[in-house]
């Protein structure tokens, strides 16, 4: 999928920004260096999960089905990870399911819940059964870098004063005050509001909750759990591991592969708009401690492996020593 030119966003105030100008290519043919990516992806998962011990359901370790959606026109099967191109992919299946362009604009019910009306939540049994079909459908995850999922997440649920998470900002703010000061609530596009400006909690005191609610055994957010977690790849086979860091060539195998490039009139939303979420990355994670720093790697350490990111700059920012 070809990269948006800058024009004017198609957006409500409040809502997400959503470019118009994202394209497809008449034509696209995957090259050999993409399909030995994606093979080499795929045997390197089965790898990991083996050597954990993961590869067979436990006590602990049980395959989740609930943010599943299951398209059988186009055979195709996506684990929804929030936060890593999960607006734009909504977009998608949900043209794919029969609505219009104009319906999805004009809504006033969240894109997830218009999904859900046309892609009930699988069952496990019913999601392997899918899978097990012959041929198999094209099912598919994509992934990011798990710090920059979780910076992209603060920034968007507690940064900018996301109304559904005011009740645990003001309790985190108050549980964690010995961590710091709260800071200026910011907009989607980095600005601070035109209202008076409320307080939201820093970086490094949700950092700290998140970790707290993680040592309590607490269900993390959908927003912020790790996404091995959340989409338990090792029980579930996928076809695509498809990453942020190559989503133009991974999408486009997705898109001509199945067959949807006929059908889908694509979009790229929650683009950032001011500070990118690297550049915020490098400003906010370095706020944490070293322990703070150790408490999320240990969290996503299987993400980490699984979908072979590294956080060496962000070790040695917070003064953790180098792994290698």
């Amino acid at each position: 999928m070809n990269r948006p030119t800058k024009g004017k966003p198609l957006n409500k105030p409040g809502r997400d920004i959503i470019e118009t100008a994202a394209s497809l290519p008449e034509s696209w043919v995957a090259m050999p260096d993409i399909l030995h990516r994606l093979e080499a992806r795929r045997q390197h998962v089965k790898q990991v999960c083996q050597s954990e011990g993961l590869d067979v359901p436990s006590v602990k370790y049980q395959p989740n089905a609930w943010e599943f959606l299951i398209n059988h026109n186009y055979a195709l099967v996506w684990c929804n990870v929030f936060k890593a191109a999960s607006s734009t992919w909504m977009w998608n299946f949900n043209l794919l399911a029969g609505y219009t362009q104009e319906q999805l604009l004009k809504a006033n019910e969240a894109p997830v819940a218009m999904a859900r009306h046309k892609y009930p939540r699988p069952s496990v049994k019913k999601l392997q059964k899918v899978l097990n079909t012959s041929p198999p459908p094209l099912s598919f995850m994509i992934t990011r870098h798990p710090l920059l999922r979780l910076v992209s997440a603060y920034r968007n649920k507690i940064l900018a004063g996301n109304r559904i998470y005011k009740k645990i900002s003001k309790k985190i703010i108050r549980t964690y005050n010995a961590l710091g000061p709260p800071v200026p609530q910011e907009t989607k596009d980095g600005r601070a509001p035109r209202h008076k400006v409320a307080l939201v909690p820093s970086f490094p005191q949700f950092v700290q909750w998140v970790l707290d609610e993680e040592a309590r055994g607490s269900n993390l957010d959908m927003h912020w759990i790790p996404q091995a977690r959340f989409c338990t790849p090792c029980l579930v086979d996928f076809y695509v591991f498809a990453k942020m860091e190559t989503l133009d060539e991974d999408a486009n195998y997705i898109i001509f592969t199945s067959g949807i490039n006929k059908v889908i009139k694509p979009k790229v939303i929650n683009r950032s708009v001011g500070v990118s979420t690297e550049e915020a990355a490098r400003k906010l994670l370095c706020q944490l401690s070293a322990s703070q720093m150790d408490g999320l790697l240990h969290l996503y350490r299987l993400d980490f492996q699984l979908f072979e990111y590294e956080a060496e700059s962000y070790r040695t920012c917070v003064g953790l020593k180098p792994t290698h």
